[in-house]
């Protein structure tokens, strides 16, 4: 096969519905000179078996890459999407999740055309969320958009250039999501791929480490991706809240040790500071008043604004009152 301009990557496991229901969005993209690499998580053999039906439908371009049938351990979809850029051929790199799916069939084409003209080496765009095939969220990057937006791409209908510094208006917000993310390889690499040690907030931490390494950012207006938010077992619902905000907060501490732009670090600690918020008020809805009271208190020193006060004191006033509850019960 000749060498792809562009490849997909796609970490799964035991979804092979959700999986073929991808690939075939990815058969069906006009950009014809791709490459697929599926990579796969220790999928049970059931699953594995299954492959074989999907795999008929598609052509040499596709290719799976299953762990040995001995190992079962999933390595986390941080590991797997490493694994499958060390094996990408392409100039670029695109994800999408194995659960969910784009709605445009010129979204790489648009990218790889838009990136190859402007010089660019990171592409996002606009995506919505569905439940049960309706839309819950139409544009899921709705509180970013006018920063978004300011600066079009001369002889594009629907590409804007975003500097840096822009990029903080969403990722405050939002993180980067991997559905329509496309990256220059050498990017992804720059930036030390995806971190290993966690497998939550993977994406923040990689949004922040390569929004400051990129020369050029890209932003399609155009909804390209649909993000499945319907109830069904996925890794992250397997955290606890308490859990899913120490490793989110975990992987920000990370983007903020690695970023070498202060306002990216700036950024990573107000998001950390609201991390440590959620911890607040984890502890106070466990019982726990003295450690929301202490939490919600370093979240305002790591990250002093009102709103961080006013959510602080709220916090710390419902600790109290809870705390002389406690008290008056033990009487």
């Amino acid at each position: 096969m000749s060498e792809p301009v562009v490849s997909v990557v796609i970490a799964t496991r035991n979804r092979p519905a959700s999986l073929g229901r991808l690939l075939r969005c990815v058969a069906e993209q006009d950009q014809r000179d791709l490459e697929c690499i599926v990579v796969d998580d220790g999928s049970s053999g059931e699953t594995v078996a299954a492959y074989d039906d999907i795999k008929r439908d598609l052509d040499q371009r596709f290719q799976f890459h299953l762990k040995a049938p001995d190992d079962r351990q999933p390595g986390g979809p941080s590991r797997m999407r490493n694994k499958g850029i060390k094996l990408a051929r392409g100039k670029f790199v695109a994800f999408c999740d194995d659960d969910d799916r784009w709605v445009r069939n010129d979204h790489l084409s648009t990218a790889v055309r838009a990136m190859t003209n402007q010089g660019a080496d990171l592409f996002f765009a606009a995506m919505q969320t569905s439940a049960h095939g309706k839309v819950q969220d139409p544009d899921l990057y709705a509180p970013a958009r006018k920063t978004l937006q300011r600066h079009a791409v001369s002889g594009e209908l629907d590409i804007f250039r975003v500097p840096p510094r822009n990029m903080a208006g969403l990722l405050r917000h939002r993180t980067l999501h991997t559905d329509t993310l496309v990256a220059a390889r050498q990017l992804l690499f720059d930036a030390g791929l995806y971190w290993e040690k966690t497998n939550l907030a993977e994406d923040r931490d990689l949004s922040l480490r390569i929004v400051d390494r990129a020369a050029k950012i890209l932003f399609r207006s155009t909804v390209v991706g649909d993000l499945d938010v319907s109830h069904h077992v996925s890794l992250y619902r397997s955290f606890e809240r308490e859990e899913k905000a120490l490793f989110a907060s975990l992987a920000t501490l990370h983007s903020e040790i690695e970023v070498k732009s202060p306002h990216l670090r700036r950024l990573a600690r107000a998001i950390r500071a609201w991390d440590m918020l959620e911890l607040s008020r984890v502890a106070l809805a466990n019982g726990r008043p003295r450690h929301a009271r202490e939490f919600g208190m370093q979240s305002f020193l790591l990250y002093p604004t009102f709103g961080a006060l006013r959510l602080t004191s709220a916090t710390a006033l419902r600790a109290m009152l809870s705390a002389r509850k406690a008290k008056v019960g033990l009487r």
